[in-house]
């Protein structure tokens, strides 16, 4: 005889969907507060170092204009960076007091454009634009785009202005706008404006432009007006490529790789350097998506993601050749916060065409969703704890140095302004790892270029580190 009592109900201990999209949620908001404190107190200790000085003197000795044109013609053709460094470092009152200024403003430029094109995308759930935002800024080249005048000017300005004009180009693609009218000629002054930049956001740019304006071609869409767009970037690449410094600072430095070492060379880092990071952060990006519980509707149709991707490959190799052609390498850090950006955008495309095929096939998400998640719970404590100095040490080490960092150039500056505007002796910065934030300190040799930066900039007859 079955029983009649009634039966205890069994506890569920299994997540819904949405606990579990809240979770993540939490935890990713969680470590972009976290994240981004602790670029706010770096920022608050940057300094500035090197070449800040170097167009500081430049612009208080010739002028602004003046010295633009000088080093367009004597050191290279990044015209519209030149015009920045220029005008803030020429204030002493700005570069010595302010200095927190540069970072956090290139910090606000590239938040903007990142809504600006997670608007453009469809993209408008705030919690992932937090969360797109901290992916971007894990993969931006802190010390040198973000902390420092004159490598933010170059990449991370161009960073954010780049992501504006593929904001614009995207809509143009699928077709949200068209073609024509003031948005071409903002475009064009866009385009010609980020080649003033740098060269790598530039090629980039050109890339997409021309490749788009042939894709509105095809498609029997009013794309010949869009040439404009195209034309202006390709002159604006020229302007700067062509700069009479460019050719005076190669020469100083020897070459000898060829065009075909630097194209199996490119291709070889382009697969070696990004391949596996594409993969890692599509996963990233489809979790995020399903947990803010974006809708199918916003992923590009058709045959849209692989041929959007391979656009961007083909981009992002067209920064990187060149490259490899003059450096037989990617070139400087912060070149590569160009490089990621256009991982990062990858990887959205391919985690969006992902979410589209998870909504027609539901029940997979909480088992995928859950590993990953556990994956990461797992990762970030076990590391925390079991190696503590590879994983939360060193960033709050770099919150120390940076801050001590900051104290010694302050010191630095009430000597020179407490000297006699002859020779000066300073404190050499010695500590070890250095910070997040750029320095590069004078040397014990007076004649080193960045001593007479320096000297030049604060009027003394030379300087050297003790």
């Amino acid at each position: 005889m079955a029983s009649t009592f009634p039966t205890a109900p069994h506890a569920d201990l299994r997540f819904s969907d949405a606990r579990l999209a809240a979770i993540v949620r939490v935890l990713l908001l969680t470590g972009a507060f976290c994240l981004f404190a602790w670029i706010a107190w770096n920022a608050w200790h940057a300094i500035p170092a090197v070449d800040d000085f170097c167009y500081g003197h430049g612009a208080q000795q010739r002028g602004l204009w003046s010295n633009v044109v000088f080093e367009y013609f004597n050191w290279g053709g990044r015209f519209a960076a030149t015009i920045l460094i220029s005008a803030f470092a020429g204030a002493q009152s700005l570069l010595l007091d302010h200095y927190y200024v540069v970072p956090l403003t290139i910090l606000l430029l590239n938040l903007l454009a990142a809504w600006y094109f997670l608007g453009a995308v469809g993209l408008r759930s705030l919690a992932f634009y937090v969360l797109f935002c901290m992916m971007l800024m894990t993969t931006f080249r802190m010390r040198e785009s973000l902390f420092w005048l004159s490598g933010g000017a170059t990449y991370g300005t161009a960073c954010a202005l780049l992501l504006v004009l593929m904001a614009q180009e995207w809509k143009i693609y699928a077709g949200a706008v068209e073609a024509q009218g003031i948005r071409i000629l903002w475009l064009a002054l866009g385009g010609f404006l980020l080649a003033g930049f740098n060269e790598v956001a530039s090629l980039v740019h050109l890339t997409l432009v021309v490749l788009l304006s042939g894709s509105l071609l095809l498609r029997q869409r009013r794309g010949t007006l869009y040439l404009l767009a195209a034309l202006a970037a390709l002159a604006g690449t020229l302007v700067a490529g062509l700069a009479p410094g460019n050719f005076a600072r190669a020469a100083s430095k020897a070459h000898d790789t060829s065009l075909v070492s630097a194209l199996l060379m490119s291709l070889s880092l382009l697969v070696r350097k990004y391949a596996a990071t594409v993969v890692l952060h599509s996963l990233i990006f489809f979790v995020l998506l399903w947990a803010c519980r974006v809708t199918p509707g916003t992923r590009p149709q058709g045959l849209r993601p692989a041929v959007l991707i391979g656009v961007l490959l083909l981009a992002l190799w067209a920064g990187i050749f060149p490259r490899a052609y003059a450096l037989n390498e990617l070139g400087p850090e912060r070149s590569r916060t160009i490089d990621f950006l256009l991982v990062n955008v990858m990887a959205m495309v391919v985690a969006l065409w992902l979410n589209g095929k998870r909504s027609a096939r539901d029940d997979i998400a909480r088992p995928v969703v859950a590993g990953l998640l556990g994956l990461v719970l797992l990762g970030a404590v076990g590391s925390a704890i079991l190696i503590p100095k590879a994983t939360i040490l060193p960033l709050l080490n770099e919150m120390q140095e940076s801050a001590a960092l900051r104290r010694l150039m302050e010191e630095r500056f009430v000597s020179v302004q407490q000297s006699d505007h002859q020779s000066l002796v300073v404190k050499a910065y010695t500590h070890e790892p250095k910070p997040i934030t750029y320095f590069n300190d004078v040397l014990a040799d007076p004649r080193q270029w960045e001593n007479v930066c320096f000297a030049d900039y604060f009027h003394l007859k030379e300087v050297s580190a003790r």
